[in-house]
């Protein structure tokens, strides 16, 4: 396993051992893509000032979002066709995320079922859903997050069109 010792070594890791179409796939976004761009330079702009020497007795990331206790206040976001990329890749994610005690969040595009991910995992996790048309189809799709004991829904409201990607017209 090489040392991964930054973002850009991972990347490079993901892009070899990626089919293309995944790669691409992970590395864009919706649209004009602006925002996936901005993620990426907000987080340029962000400098940590490393402090050595300070007591760090009783210090801790712990905290809590929605009601639900966590290591640290940051969950994995709902990557879509992560099954594709590996076997079982949103089952792993979710048994990850909870090992190291955050939220997991299952993509509607996921190829593991939400039946699936419950079955595996021992932690409740969040369910990311579209707003789509079809309103008996989302009264079952939540019926069926809620029967998987998802603590949350996660709503994404900006794609009314599934998959509008600029870069796959």
């Amino acid at each position: 396993m090489p040392v991964i010792t930054n973002i850009y070594d991972l990347k490079r890791l993901h892009k070899i051992r990626t089919p293309k179409m995944f790669y691409d796939y992970c590395e864009s976004g919706s649209w004009t893509e602006q925002t996936f761009r901005e993620n990426v330079t907000d987080f340029d702009k962000i400098r940590l000032r490393q402090r050595i020497a300070v007591d760090m007795t009783g210090r801790s990331t712990a905290s809590k979002m929605i009601g639900q206790d966590v290591a640290m206040p940051v969950a994995l976001a709902p990557v879509g066709l992560t099954g594709m990329q590996r076997a079982d890749g949103e089952i792993k994610a979710a048994k990850a995320a909870a090992k190291f005690g955050v939220p997991f969040t299952l993509s509607t595009m996921s190829i593991c079922s939400i039946e699936d991910v419950a079955e595996h995992t021992d932690k409740p996790f969040w369910f990311q859903v579209y707003t789509l048309k079809d309103d008996d189809f989302m009264r079952r799709l939540i019926a069926r997050a809620t029967d998987a004991k998802c603590s949350a829904l996660v709503i994404t409201v900006d794609l009314q069109i599934m998959g509008q990607r600029h870069k796959d017209l």
